[in-house]
């Protein structure tokens, strides 16, 4: 591996390393085993569409006030912006506050519930102060904003029973780690975080948070630039502060579920054997339990890359993710309305139309959002109300022949240090998390990277459920977990020019995960077939989350 690296390292460094890796694929609609080389970052002047705007972000300093209802401690990192939705005019500024300390949260007082369900939600904005580095096209700071298209939040759902709860969370980034090396700002800094406030009613090991990765979106991976570690301090607060809003707002709800096939709209980077792709657009919505026509708050779960804006867009924006809540948002008349990426590895928009980047944002957001009122036409009542979690730990053999894991390890501000990453001799381990849980008869996959659609339905077929969800960059974010292995090689055939290959921990890490949540399913009770044999590897391994 590392001789292989030095090869590609006196060739190739200087193109490979700094200006050809695509990001996340091709912008265009043909699959291929290769895409092109980003296009050049542009000069200042861009015209925008009627509907479309954007504006500078100036920085400003506010008391903070914590999610609960008591004021409490005073930050100095706020800003004021303009909200620009990408399907409107623009709205009046409005300010923004951040969590200074996660206080402890009292337990909402809850009425009796018909369903024997609750659900909260929670929006918080973590848009940063004037002009900062965007993530994923290219390697290295090659890209800063110059202004925002719209403001960037981080929404939150939790769903109780009244005595246990699940949260599902998700920030409008490039992508988020476990655990830093900067600072306690990590995923799991949030979960334990969260737990802690809520005296233990919500469990660390039950919460999900992901992020939508926009390639419009914030690099908070440090791979293009990074945040300050005041930028991420915040990010950590507002998450944390959205989903103790969501806990204070837990009312009585029934839970609906929808789904509608989107395949048209997406489209594989590969020919077979990568080609399947995870097509359906899924929907779970909470409705008032006397009138399932008052929506409370909902979730959309779908599996397009966020790369509708190409590389020459320079706005901060959460790409068709933040476009569709936006819509969803402001039809309905709620407060947020969650997007959960799917297995969006090797998975790119397709048929967006229009003029520039924001015509093409404006035209895809449009068409998915359709696609979401289609799928709540059709919806039908969730069965059960039980809740429960299962969060496995596993540690993956790093085996990349084209970057060397010093190299990659330090360029990224993912924590190096055990249980994340683990050291004998010339070997790294590196450690992450995925899990699996159930709401009645819904069952939910959540993987710490940009997932193959064949670990999802692997789990889907072998886990009888009345619904199937799955969440990507979840807990963690790990690059693409290509699955199966046996797909390896066309992947890794088509680097530099293609990123699968390379923003990759190894080739087994997909199987690896996906074995390891057939572990996490059975705690959760479910009886499921015998593993694949490739699944003998990982058999014994010691799954324990480490403290």
């Amino acid at each position: 591996m590392r001789s292989g690296f030095i090869k590609l390292a006196t060739s190739l460094a200087a193109t490979l390393l700094v200006n050809a890796l695509a990001g996340c694929g091709p912008q265009d609609d043909t699959p291929l085993a290769k895409t092109s080389t980003p296009a050049p970052r542009p000069t200042a002047t861009r015209s925008a569409l009627p509907t479309l705007a954007h504006t500078a972000l100036p920085s400003s300093t506010q008391t903070v006030i914590p999610p609960t209802q008591t004021p409490k401690a005073t930050a100095t990192v706020s800003v004021t912006a303009t909200a620009i939705p990408a399907t409107e005019t623009p709205r009046a500024a409005s300010t923004l506050s951040a969590t200074a300390t996660a206080i402890p949260s009292p337990r909402p007082t809850l009425p009796p519930s018909s369903t024997g369900l609750y659900v909260g939600s929670g929006k918080r904005d973590i848009t940063p102060p004037g002009n900062v580095f965007l993530g994923g096209y290219g390697l290295g700071p090659g890209r800063k904003s110059t202004g925002v298209l719209a403001p960037i939040f981080v929404r939150a759902m939790v769903i109780s029973d009244g005595t246990h709860a699940v949260v599902f969370a998700e920030n409008e980034t490039q992508g988020t780690f476990a655990a830093y090396k900067r600072g306690p700002f990590g995923l799991s800094d949030v979960r334990r975080e969260v737990e802690r406030a809520t005296g233990g009613f919500i469990q660390a090991d039950h919460i999900v948070i992901g992020s939508d990765h926009s390639h419009a979106g914030i690099d908070t991976s440090g791979v293009w630039g990074g945040l300050t570690v005041p930028n991420m301090t915040r990010i950590k607060d507002q998450t944390v502060g959205a989903i103790l809003d969501a806990w204070n707002d837990l009312k009585p709800a029934q839970l609906r579920i929808g789904a509608v096939d989107a395949s048209e709209y997406l489209h594989s980077q590969f020919d077979a054997p990568n080609d399947a792709v995870d097509g359906e657009l899924r929907v779970l919505v909470a409705s008032d339990p006397d009138d399932a026509s008052k929506v409370q708050t909902m979730m959309i779960n779908y599996a397009a890359h966020s790369t509708v804006m190409g590389a020459d867009n320079l706005l901060i924006s959460g790409d068709w993710p933040a476009v569709v809540s936006a819509k969803m948002e402001d039809r309905l008349g709620i407060g947020s309305a969650l997007i959960m990426v799917a297995d969006i590895g090797r998975i790119q928009p397709s048929r967006a139309e229009g003029e520039g980047n924001l015509g093409k944002l404006e035209d895809y957001g449009t068409k998915i959002a359709a696609k979401v009122q289609t799928a709540m036409q059709s919806l039908e009542p969730v069965t059960g109300t039980k809740l429960d979690a299962a969060q496995l730990f596993l540690r993956d053999t790093y085996n990349n022949r084209f970057l060397d894991a010093s190299i990659l390890l330090g360029l990224v501000g993912r924590n190096g240090s055990p249980p994340w990453v683990e050291t004998q001799g010339d070997t790294f381990h590196v450690g992450t998390l995925t899990s699996t849980l159930r709401i009645g008869d819904l069952f939910f996959l959540a993987i710490p990277g940009e997932g193959y659609p064949a670990i999802f339905f692997e789990l889907r077929d072998r886990v009888q459920a009345q619904k199937h969800f799955v969440f990507g960059l979840a807990n963690d974010q790990l690059g693409y977990l290509i699955a199966p292995q046996e797909g390896y090689e066309q992947v890794a055939a088509a680097a530099p020019d293609n990123d699968n290959a390379l923003f990759n921990v190894s080739p087994t890490i997909g199987d690896h995960v996906m074995c390891t949540t057939f572990k996490a399913a059975r705690r959760l009770g479910y009886s499921l077939p015998p593993d694949p044999e490739k699944c003998a590897a990982y058999a014994d391994e010691d799954n324990h989350v480490p403290n």
